[in-house]
């Protein structure tokens, strides 16, 4: 008799491997074919049997619908929490940490010739301001509404994720960077729509205008590792973010340093261009251009590489200290009074201040302090004069002025090549050192030959 209580075994074993519903059918079958094999036996079945059957039977299917039942809430449970894992709870997107590593799994598996993949960040401007003006309620729903339609409007193979607070990366395998920014436009402009239709809806008229900026890079052209492409794109997204929309045709300094020996200033330097690109949009473009003029001068005096790259980060950083100068002082269209003038002058030293704390950036701290020296002593913030100056400080002196001069200010229209020429020339020996403005102007036109003068 105790024998009969074995059908268990095989029903517990079925709740477990399939669920509760596959346990009870396993349970009544195992039931049936209890009665009839009592009933094959004995030929009819005596009412003790039945009774002992219909027992076994109901104990064999609770036990089948409790085990079954308690394997689907735990099944249940690691799924959901698998899901947590890979998933933004708000805007039901995956999430920084899985974006991570499906990236990290493609690259590893991306065989020859390899297929291009396109990144692209999609940035909600001024998100904050949203928050503020409306609530934060309605900045969450606007964020997963914005996660519904990236749902919608992205198809397989494409995916999206929720890179940041306000910020979504949309991963495209097999386009390139002009493609996958129609594509991201296209989604872009039906957020905003989406969005503006449900702020102006609560009655709100006079808000800022609702945004989107994008920044796009392409393996492998922009990097081979994940961390790489993705600081391509955000580089790309500020240039978008900061410029206007105007194109600069020139590599980030970004996607060289993995060529540079002091890899390890990648992180702050990344961290100070943050700051430049936030502060100054003049001064990030500014900024790239000292850097090129500064190294073809470089090229011409045979600098070693290692002073090179010394320089490389000392004239892209030179400005670095305006961060702390007022964005309305930086972008005055008249004179500045003494009281700005003397801000202004004081960048060189906070700026030079600010790096000097970084081990790989050290050697860059003179450049930054004293690329306002002048020639004949008459500069700031030390006074001091002809070679007292140091070299790359007396490079990247020439180098700011050039572009100064042939850029377009706040406060007067950019000079031809030529009447920038005359310049460097009447100042040499008081502002420039007088051996190095002829070997610059020749530098300058070697690379730019667009730069001659006329």
């Amino acid at each position: 008799m105790e024998a009969r209580f074995l059908i268990i075994i095989p029903v517990i074993i079925t709740a477990t491997a399939f669920g509760k519903n596959a346990g009870i059918a396993a349970a009544a079958l195992a039931s049936a074919y209890l009665f009839f094999l009592d009933y094959r036996v004995l030929h009819h079945l005596l009412p003790e049997v039945f009774q002992t059957n219909i027992i076994i039977a109901g104990v064999t299917i609770l036990v089948a619908w409790l085990v079954g039942g308690l394997m689907e809430v735990e099944r249940n449970t690691q799924q959901e929490l698998l899901r947590l894992a890979d998933y933004d709870q708000l805007t039901d997107l995956y999430n920084h940490r899985y974006l991570q590593e499906r990236l990290t799994q493609f690259l590893q598996t991306a065989g020859a010739p390899r297929e291009p993949l396109a990144i692209v960040i999609m940035d909600i401007d001024q998100f904050k301001y949203y928050n503020s003006i409306y609530g934060y309620h309605k900045g969450d729903e606007i964020l997963s509404s914005t996660g519904r339609l990236l749902q919608e409007a992205i198809g397989k193979p494409f995916y999206a994720a929720r890179y940041g607070g306000d910020e979504f990366a949309l991963v495209m395998p097999g386009k390139g960077k002009d493609e996958a920014l129609k594509i991201a436009a296209g989604i872009a402009a039906r957020i905003i729509v989406q969005a503006s239709t449900a702020l102006t809806g609560d009655g709100w008229t006079n808000g800022k205008p609702f945004t989107i900026s994008l920044g796009a890079a392409v393996y492998p052209g922009d990097g081979e590792e994940v961390s790489l492409l993705i600081r391509a794109a955000e580089n790309d997204l500020f240039r978008a973010k900061y410029s206007k929309g105007h194109t600069y045709l020139y590599q980030s300094v970004l996607s060289e340093i993995s060529t540079l020996k002091i890899k390890d200033a990648f992180p702050a330097l990344q961290t100070l261009m943050a700051l430049i690109n936030a502060k100054d949009r003049y001064t990030f473009g500014h900024s790239e251009r000292v850097m090129s003029y500064a190294l073809a001068l470089a090229q011409k005096l045979g600098l070693t590489e290692e002073e090179k790259d010394t320089l490389r980060y000392g004239a892209y950083l030179h400005d670095i200290g305006k961060i702390e100068i007022e964005t309305a002082i930086l972008t005055k269209a008249g004179p500045l009074d003494s009281r700005e003038w003397l801000l202004t002058q004081r960048h060189t030293i906070w700026g030079s201040d600010m790096v000097q704390p970084i081990a790989s950036l050290k050697s860059i701290a003179p450049i930054i302090r004293y690329h306002h020296e002048n020639y004949d002593g008459s500069g700031y913030p030390d006074g001091l004069s002809g070679e007292a100056i140091p070299l790359l400080a007396r490079i990247v002196r020439l180098a700011d002025s050039f572009d100064a001069m042939t850029s377009d200010r706040p406060y007067r229209h950019a000079l031809k090549s030529y009447e920038t020429y005359l310049e460097l020339k009447k100042h040499s020996g008081s502002l420039y050192d007088p051996n190095l403005v002829d070997l610059f102007i020749a530098a300058v036109e070697e690379v730019y030959p667009s730069a001659r003068a006329l």
